[in-house]
């Protein structure tokens, strides 16, 4: 009679065992009492924002006026981001108009229609008469910007007045795409009680942008990963401690994959919260305000790209201290640094900026030069002040950035994308756009710092005996 065969233990697939690993990750975070005090931090402060009011203060006939004298210039094509405003003087047509008698047809509020009278006046010599057809397809228009839609326009001027340079339009305009990020609004918490604007308000758009990166990278998405850090330090040091490494290792999978597991476990789970966070975010622009701009979603990868680099630092000096304390005192300076650096780096960047604006126009909002406030130029540095990027402090700055990770540079994303979306300028969109500034460099320094902290923690888990 031939022996039975000898049974093969079936062992649990790498999937299964992941899946066991994102469930001990699991029960680890609920466990940590200090995640449902994250939670209750971010719950009220998204309760005190529900309390904001958001309200349009009147203001269209100065919106009216500023489309009026922007047709002064042809601004088709004209970068208000990056040209200087000097530029525009090569662009004027030698015509001058006004908006007058301007009439809103109900409140006067960023969604009301207006009706009112355009005139031009221009000297018939030099520039020829403007049609209906012109006028209609540019008034409102300021570079790629759409503050009206001119919805009837007819044509009120006699052929004498023609003949002496002076047209006069009747128009019926609608708002534009961009009118509504563009109109003043107060924004106050507490059921208006605490005001958080001046008496004139604040573009809509600068409002929006500023609630957005308070609650999703501000204070909120700080309070989210310094919770995570401080919980996921853990996560290393509980499981080499006596008695329990042993047990995981049980499982058929290598030791790397067993650390691997843990920290894209950790990682699942904070992308989850992070996700949370940022559609709240969201949610709340639109209930607020009524915007959906997409932007803000940009936060999450962005946050997440830098959770993960911390979360390979925490491994890292957990593996090799095995210590929870530690790990999480390494974690946080680690992002101390990062900050410090990123902060210097950016007044290195605003320092080499103002040397090379020095004597030109001051960078400010093009819609406060149309409205005839001058600019004034840059003011050259103080006597035997030497700029910030040309001091050693600079140079050293430069050095020490150029090897971290440029985390800086993943805010700096979000930044740039929300100024686009909410039609936000001045000198800090300057600064944002400059080429100092890249995505790219962003993403990837923080990934290869990843992969190299995490690698190492790797290597030394996969020598060192349990």
């Amino acid at each position: 009679m031939t022996p039975p065969a000898p049974r093969v233990p079936v062992h649990p697939s790498t999937p299964r065992a992941f899946a066991a690993m994102l469930r001990d990750t699991w029960r680890e975070f609920l466990d940590a009492r200090v995640l449902y005090l994250l939670l209750l931090a971010i719950v009220a402060l998204f309760a005190v924002a529900l309390t904001g009011r958001i309200e349009a203060l009147p203001g269209g006939k100065q919106y009216l006026e500023l489309a009026a004298r922007a047709m002064a210039a042809d601004l088709s094509g004209f970068d208000l981001a990056n040209q200087p405003l000097t530029d525009v003087a090569g662009r004027l047509e030698g015509a001058v108009y006004q908006a007058t008698g301007a009439e809103p047809e109900g409140a006067d509020l960023p969604g009301s229609p207006w009706r009112l009278t355009l005139t031009r006046t221009f000297v018939p010599l030099v520039v020829p008469p403007a049609g209906d057809a012109e006028i209609a397809e540019r008034f409102g228009r300021i570079a790629d910007g759409e503050l009206w839609r001119v919805t009837a326009i007819e044509e009120t001027g006699s052929d004498w007045a023609r003949r002496v340079g002076s047209q006069t339009w009747r128009l019926e305009v609608a708002p534009g795409r961009d009118l509504k990020m563009l109109w003043m609004h107060s924004f106050t918490l507490l059921g208006g009680t605490l005001p958080m604007t001046g008496e004139r308000g604040a573009p809509l758009g600068l409002e929006v942008l500023i609630l957005q990166k308070l609650l999703a990278t501000g204070i909120g998405g700080t309070i989210l990963l310094l919770v995570c850090v401080a919980v996921t330090a853990a996560f290393v040091p509980n499981m080499v401690r006596k008695g329990t490494l042993e047990l995981l290792l049980v499982r058929p999978i290598q030791r790397w994959q067993l650390l691997v597991f843990k920290y894209i476990g950790a990682l699942l789970l904070v992308a989850g919260l992070l996700g949370l966070l940022v559609g709240a975010v969201w949610a709340i622009t639109w209930i607020l305000a009524g915007i959906r701009s997409a932007g803000i979603l940009l936060a999450l990868p962005s946050l997440l790209v830098f959770f993960a680099l911390l979360l390979a630092v925490s491994v890292l000096a957990g593996v090799i201290t095995r210590s929870v304390t530690s790990a999480l005192l390494v974690t946080v300076a680690y992002w101390a640094v990062l900050f410090i650096a990123g902060q210097l780096h950016n007044q290195v960047v605003e320092s080499r900026i103002r040397e090379e604006s020095v004597g030109k126009p001051r960078p400010m909002r093009f819609a406060d030069t149309l409205r005839g406030r001058a600019p004034e130029p840059q003011a050259a540095p103080r006597p035997g002040r030497t700029p910030l990027h040309r001091t050693t402090l600079g140079r050293v700055t430069a050095a020490v950035y150029a090897v971290l990770p440029h985390t800086e540079d993943l805010d700096n994303l979000v930044d740039r994308q929300l100024m686009r979306d909410y039609a936000v300028s001045g000198p800090f969109r300057a600064l944002m756009e400059s080429d100092d500034f890249s995505w790219q460099s962003g993403v990837g320094l923080s990934l290869l710092h990843t992969v190299a902290y995490l690698g190492l923690a790797c290597a030394i888990f996969s020598r060192r005996d349990p």
